[in-house]
């Protein structure tokens, strides 16, 4: 569609095998009383008929464009919407979540200023769409950098609103500025190193109280599948983090041990990964994979320090004492066990 105007907004969404979910989550968006939004459908090679959804809704609504693409995962739907989307803002919505009409009540306050950034609380339902989780927070803003730190705090660390892109808009130009993309390699966490790019280079940012997004909560939605990068993943959120951190001379112990403490975290899950039943390496394999993650200059920089961190007491000491063969073999048995009593 060719706008006279550009729109506020443009909300991208990936679409893959989503037919049970898609027209909730579309019909949510174009029901919205606020009009100057273009929303982009990416079908990233469903073998379902989420494309022919796809298509009606572009033929319904002339703010609705669509794309068909060969299966090429999210991050890639999405940089391929990045690089369609004219709205001033850019927002992003998975096709199994939906929105509500505070939507409207965020884009008609927002649309009187000139953030870089804008956040919005979210909420955690069920598959019943019951509520599971409510944030409520006071409104916040900075400009021109002014209290940037402070505004960081309050979002990222402690808080649970800074991973998710779907409850953020991006002003399109920083976007452009900055060449900012997913990571087409990550399957988890591409949201989160998105965000610390962006924030790091963004001038203004507000949040706002209107929680408009609805995330839906499926079980074993992620838990089945084994990452091979995870262990990648988390050192690059580290890294990545810890620039973040430094451009804004955040240097409280706090802020510190709350990346510290997520960087052990990935770790761990990481290594959960090579015991996971499905994992196609080796024994050997798998042994010196543990051993790398274990070895790690960073981690044992880390775990040299006093400080206390909340994990799995005899995951943590076999990280702390490089003890990769009992890891893998408790927690192999773990998985085994627990497989054959809920078989």
């Amino acid at each position: 569609m060719q706008f006279i105007n550009k729109p506020l907004i443009t909300i991208v969404i990936p679409v893959y095998n989503a037919e049970k979910y898609l027209k909730r989550c579309v019909d949510s968006i174009l029901n919205q009383s606020f009009k100057d939004l273009e929303l982009i459908l990416v079908n990233d090679g469903s073998t379902d008929s989420s494309g022919e959804i796809c298509d009606f809704y572009s033929e319904y609504d002339k703010r609705v464009q669509v794309h068909h693409l060969l299966n090429g995962g999210p991050s890639r739907a999405r940089n391929h919407g990045l690089n369609h989307a004219v709205g001033k803002y850019i927002t992003f919505i998975d096709a199994d979540d939906y929105i509500n009409n505070y939507f409207s009540d965020a884009a008609n306050k927002v649309s009187i200023n000139d953030y870089d950034l804008i956040v919005v609380p979210f909420n955690v339902v069920n598959t019943e769409l019951e509520p599971l989780q409510h944030n409520q927070y006071k409104e916040k803003s900075f400009l021109k950098n002014e209290k940037k730190d402070d505004f960081l705090r309050g979002i990222w660390l402690g808080e649970p609103l800074f991973g998710s892109c779907g409850n953020k808009w991006f002003k399109n130009t920083v976007i452009q500025k900055y060449n900012f993309s997913f990571n087409n390699d990550f399957y988890i966490a591409e949201d989160y190193l998105f965000n610390l790019h962006f924030y790091r280079e963004c001038q203004s940012a507000v949040l706002v109280d209107f929680p408009y997004y609805n995330y839906v909560q499926y079980e074993n939605s992620l838990t089945s599948r084994i990452f091979y990068n995870r262990f990648e993943i988390a050192k690059t959120v580290y890294v990545e983090s810890l620039k973040l951190i430094k451009s804004l001379n955040i240097n409280d112990s706090y802020s510190r041990n709350f990346v510290e403490e997520s960087y052990l975290s990935g770790v761990l899950r990481a290594m959960f990964e090579v015991a996971k039943k499905g994992n196609k390496l080796t024994l050997k394999d798998k042994i010196m994979e543990l051993k790398r993650y274990i070895s790690d200059k960073d981690v044992r920089k880390l775990l040299r320090n006093n400080n206390r961190y909340k994990f799995n007491r005899l995951a943590f000491y076999c990280l702390k004492y490089q003890w990769p063969i009992v890891y893998y073999t408790v927690f192999k048995l773990r998985y085994l066990l627990k497989g054959w009593l809920y078989e």
